[in-house]
């Protein structure tokens, strides 16, 4: 990985399967409450449903997707304290800081599901802003998340870099006119199609977080 030509002041960070390692326990709550309604999905469709799961309850024919989906949350919620956050995150974001970048966490997820983990890992201190579902209307890839941040830092998209694992944090860059990171460890190949997210133009392709200490200096 060759160090960027840019020079980014702001970094937006997604949360989850990002920083934190919730995609198996996102996937296990899925299998379980699908299984309860009578439903044996694959892995891959499972995976697919990622960041819309209301769509894919109501696709499957499930007359309340939302009530079912709040099932989904409960399970998981129950288990998110025990959530470890991905190696070298915590000396990333620590680098990020001592280097003088603008760090912003960006998440749909709502700020109760996060709030335990920052707190664990004291990370409140690591972020100069906070954007969660709580916080916006429309969730990525819409770009709202993403320039609220820039709003707050009176930054432009041009300086800007998101990092995600998603197509929903690729696409919400694309469409906010930001830089992208990739972050695809090899145990995501459980939950996403590489060349699929590759369709998205990330701006760069991590499996290692310290990766990104080399294209932010």
């Amino acid at each position: 990985m060759t160090k960027s030509t840019k020079q980014y002041q702001y970094i937006l960070l997604d949360w989850d399967g990002n920083l934190a390692q919730t995609l198996q326990l996102w996937f296990n709550a899925i299998r379980i409450v699908l299984d309860e309604e009578g439903f044996q999905p694959s892995d891959e469709e499972i995976a697919e449903s990622f960041g819309k799961i209301d769509d894919y309850f109501a696709h499957l024919g499930i007359k309340d997707p939302r009530g079912v989906f709040e099932r989904v949350n409960q399970l998981a919620i129950k288990e998110l304290p025990g959530v470890e956050l991905y190696p070298n995150a915590l000396e990333v974001l620590a680098y990020l800081k001592d280097i003088s970048k603008k760090t912003a966490l960006i998440t749909t997820s709502p700020r109760a599901n996060i709030e335990h983990l920052l707190d664990r890992y004291d990370m409140h201190r690591l972020f100069d802003v906070i954007v969660t579902g709580n916080d916006v209307t429309k969730h990525k890839p819409d770009p709202e998340s993403l320039l609220v941040a820039l709003e707050v830092f009176g930054g432009n998209p041009a300086e800007a870099l998101m990092i995600g694992d998603s197509d929903k944090d690729l696409g919400a860059a694309q469409n906010a006119g930001i830089d992208s990171i990739l972050f695809y460890p090899p145990e995501h190949t459980k939950f996403y199609n590489l060349q699929k997210l590759k369709q998205l133009n990330p701006t760069y392709v991590v499996e290692d977080f310290r990766e990104i200490m080399t294209i932010v200096q």
